[in-house]
């Protein structure tokens, strides 16, 4: 058996999930942790140990993070019991037991019932039944160290995959998906991920250093986690995590993590955003006061058709405008589209625009001439982002 649990000063080997879309984006924040091999669906990156809290803390783009336990064989399902009696969850499993939240086999000799059967059978694993309670969320305030957080009792996720002749187990140490940050308690009509906003802003090749306005902000997310991105906050600070429930966390090195992180904050660049409605507007302040940036944003009410550019570019513009399937069908929404691609052409010039787009329609009205196109993901809505230098 191959063992990947972590020991003292030995390396630790995850595999970190993605919204569709932005693989590509993870592997390069995440290179900045380990070595990373590109999987379906993210990345698997080998690092130092304590590998699963950074990555939890700082990767804007994370969906969940897995942290490898064990690779076994299985060339039979007779073999995979027996080699799954070496595997030893205790470092992981807290009081509340286990569960089997995930098994999968492809291209080998056991079947999805074998890696239940055996999961059941040897390693203890309960069948995962719904989902578990939300985790509360907290205030945050980026330049204030935050108190020690208190995770969520809940059972430890272990999922099984099995392909070809072997086994992995692996643990998960989010808990919640990463894209729940703690501040966005409320939300418009047209909710954006958090981790996609991020990811959003990165293929536009924002680096929080030029000036960020956002024409349709609604709950303000882009606004947030550009504010968070231009200040290298990192996104993790404000919430808790399962790892935090194990055994084996080392809460003294995990406080030490997140002082470091809140060492390397900077200032803000100027960030500006606007909407036509003015509840989504109260929306976006409340949610920026609880992200802790709410004095680093500008924002006003203003239709988009009076954009101008709050300060000399170059900057982004960034927009998720609406679109039938998120916010019910009416209205011209070709004719908005063709206004926002008319204010940014006339009056962004050398900014960048970043737009979120459903269907070719509604992007060929923007009248961009030579966009790059990047396929994303927003809820099981396919989208493109186009992004054009104006």
């Amino acid at each position: 058996m191959q063992s990947s649990v972590p020991r003292s000063g030995q390396k630790e080997l995850v595999f970190i999930s993605a919204t569709p879309g932005l693989e590509g984006v993870l592997a390069g924040e995440a290179r900045a942790l380990g070595e990373v091999t590109p999987l379906p669906g993210g990345v698997e990156v080998r690092g130092g140990e304590g590998l699963h809290r950074r990555a939890n803390l700082l990767l804007r783009t994370a969906s969940r993070v897995l942290l490898r336990v064990a690779t076994v064989p299985a060339d039979s399902p007779r073999a995979l019991e027996a080699s799954l009696r070496g595997v030893d969850l205790s470092p992981f499993r807290g009081r509340l037991g286990a569960v089997l939240a995930g098994a999968d086999a492809v291209r080998g000799q056991v079947s999805r019932r074998d890696l239940e059967a055996a999961a059941q059978r040897v390693l203890g694993l309960a069948p995962e039944h719904g989902k578990s309670a939300p985790r509360p969320e907290t205030p945050l305030h980026p330049r204030t160290p935050l108190p020690p957080s208190t995770p969520l009792p809940s059972p430890l996720a272990v999922s099984l995959r099995a392909e070809g002749p072997t086994c992995t187990v692996s643990v998960d140490t989010s808990g919640e998906l990463l894209y729940r940050r703690g501040y966005r308690q409320e939300v418009s009509r047209a909710p954006l991920r958090e981790t996609l906003a991020a990811g959003v802003l990165q293929l536009a090749g924002y680096t929080g250093t030029e000036p960020l306005v956002d024409p349709m902000c609604g709950s303000g997310t882009f606004l947030i986690e550009g504010a968070w991105l231009s200040m290298q906050h990192a996104p993790g600070l404000g919430r808790t995590f399962a790892f935090e429930s194990f055994p084996a966390h080392d809460a003294q090195a995990w406080e030490a993590e997140k002082a470091r992180a809140l060492a390397m904050e900077r200032p803000c660049a100027p960030i500006f955003g606007s909407d036509l409605n003015a509840g989504s507007l109260g929306t976006a302040r409340r949610n920026a006061r609880r992200a802790g940036v709410g004095e680093r944003l500008t924002l006003e009410r203003r239709d988009v058709a009076a954009l101008v550019p709050p300060v000399p570019g170059p900057g982004l513009v960034v927009v998720n405008p609406p679109y039938g399937k998120r916010v019910g069908e009416g209205g011209d929404l070709v004719g908005l589209y063709r206004t926002l691609g008319g204010v940014l052409r006339t009056h962004f010039r050398g900014w960048r625009a970043a737009v979120l787009v459903p269907e070719d329609a509604l992007g060929r009205a923007l009248g961009f001439t030579s966009p790059r196109s990047f396929p994303v993901d927003n809820g099981g809505i396919p989208l493109e982002l186009r992004v054009q230098q104006l």
